[in-house]
Order: structure tokens, then C-alpha cells, then sequence
């Protein structure tokens, strides 16, 4: 599998990831990834001290629960986080692709605290297994630029992250919603790489980001 520049793998957003899990092989109906950020934010002018369990009901999610489980964690019980819920759904970016990705919503009983959209695989195939390649983090940022997502560079820079993990923080804003912070993270394992982008909805998790160029 090679990897294609940028303006050439654009083009190719024709192709649809096809590896799909043998029970799901039936019609699935797909999600913009640009639709999954843009409802789990705020509305403009609306003061919320979180949004509810229920936001993105209306969106395709094949959720492992039917409602949010108390989280076990430590850790997250330590940043007050006691409940949680994942889910999967076929997201995509730009005209036609798609892969399966993890949503994993995490909060108290008040509501939400967080949200985020996790890759776990980052390769597109073509028709009859021909023709793929490898999406990369920048792609999936301009294809939710061109679904009308704007981005602020709040924290990190772009030009000094690297190639294989980095984090950036952004404001992102969509039509009639207020602008939240966006994490952008990206590691690879194994020369597999993957991507996840989490809303924050308080500067206090903003400040947690570390950047990888320092």
C-alpha cells in the first residue's frame, strides 16, 4: 500500500472502504463525520452546563449500551467522570469514503463532559481491492472544511508536530453552534496510524494537552 499527496488522495475520495464485519454486511446508513462533530456542539446562545445523554440520537450510532454505564476508571472517576458510552458508526469524509469509527461519550448524570471520534484504521480500499491508500490527519481536516467546519488554532503548531504522533488544539466552529476546542491526536503503532478528534468542553482540559514539539 503506498501513500498518495495530498491533492491526489483527494481526488480518490470516490472509494469506499469496503472491510466491513460479517454481521454487519447488509445497508448502513452512513454518517459525515462533519454531522457527528457539528451536533455534539453547543447551539449558539444557548448556556448549558451540558449537553444530554440523548444528544446525537438521531444519528446512525450502533451503541454497545442502551444507555450510559457507570465508568470504572480511575482516572476518569478522579476528573469527576462517572459514566460513559461507545458506540460505532460508518463515518465519512469527503463525497464517498467510509470506515468505522469508535464514539465514545464520557460525562457525570448532569450530562455530557466529552466527546470523541476515534480511526483505528486509516487505510481506504478501491473498487475490488485496487487502487487504495492511506487517509492522513490533514485530509480528514479539509474534508470538514469543505463540509463548512472553520478551525482556530488554539494550542500546538502544525509545522512542528510530527509525522507519526503529535496533538493539536483547535476552536472549531459550525453554523449556528458555539465554538468548542477540538484535540486532534495522532500516534502510530506499528507503522499504523491513527487518528482520534475529541471536543473539550472546558479550558481546564485544553491545558492537559501536551505538545509533542514542545
Amino acid at each position: 500500500m503506498r501513500r498518495i499527496p495530498l491533492v491526489v488522495a483527494c481526488s480518490l475520495l470516490s472509494f469506499t472502504a469496503t472491510a466491513l464485519p460479517a454481521q454487519q454486511r447488509v445497508p448502513i446508513t452512513k454518517a459525515k463525520v462533519s454531522a457527528v462533530l457539528t451536533a455534539f456542539l453547543v447551539d449558539s446562545g444557548v448556556r448549558t452546563q451540558g449537553l444530554p445523554w440523548t444528544t446525537g440520537s438521531g444519528l446512525p450510532i450502533r451503541w454497545s449500551t442502551k444507555a450510559p454505564v457507570p465508568t470504572t476508571d480511575p482516572g476518569l472517576i478522579k476528573q469527576g467522570i462517572t459514566q460513559h458510552r461507545e458506540g460505532r458508526f460508518l463515518g465519512t469524509l469527503g463525497d464517498s469514503v467510509a470506515l468505522w469509527m469508535e464514539l465514545r461519550l464520557r460525562g457525570t448524570a448532569m450530562g455530557l463532559t466529552g466527546m470523541s471520534i476515534a480511526l483505528d484504521s486509516m487505510e481506504v480500499t478501491g473498487p475490488r481491492g485496487k487502487g487504495g491508500f492511506f487517509l492522513t490527519r490533514e485530509m480528514i481536516e479539509q474534508a470538514l472544511k469543505n463540509d463548512g467546519l472553520a478551525f482556530q488554532p488554539l494550542k500546538c503548531k502544525r509545522e512542528t508536530e510530527g509525522a507519526s504522533y503529535g496533538n493539536l488544539v483547535d476552536a472549531v466552529k459550525a453554523p449556528g453552534k458555539t465554538a468548542s476546542g477540538l484535540w486532534w491526536e495522532w500516534h502510530s503503532e506499528s507503522q499504523k496510524l491513527m487518528v482520534s478528534l475529541s471536543l473539550l468542553y472546558r479550558k481546564a482540559e485544553m491545558a492537559q494537552v501536551e505538545c509533542y514539539a514542545g
